[in-house]
């Protein structure tokens, strides 16, 4: 058991370690995003471009899906559509 003095103490430590400037290092890096290649970019673009040509052919103009095709089919779709591209 500890004594409210060797606790207050353990305390102090522990809070100077998360103060510490490698604590702050390595806080600052999960903070900061992995930098995404040109070509995930570019595919994402492609995807985007792909996601929007699928729902203009399998949707009505209301919005509403055609009869019988799912979300499923238009990500389908899509990304089929990408790989054309």
């Amino acid at each position: 058991m500890l004594t409210v003095d060797e606790y207050m103490a353990l305390r102090r430590i522990i809070s100077s370690e998360r103060e510490s400037e490698g604590a702050s290092l390595t806080l600052e890096k999960e903070d900061t995003p992995k930098k995404r290649s040109r070509t995930a970019r570019a595919s994402d673009k492609k995807l985007s471009r792909a996601f929007k040509m699928a729902n203009d052919k399998l949707r009505l103009k209301n919005g509403q899906l055609r009869s019988g095709r799912t979300q499923a089919d238009v990500a389908r779709m899509a990304q089929k559509l990408r790989k054309k591209m």
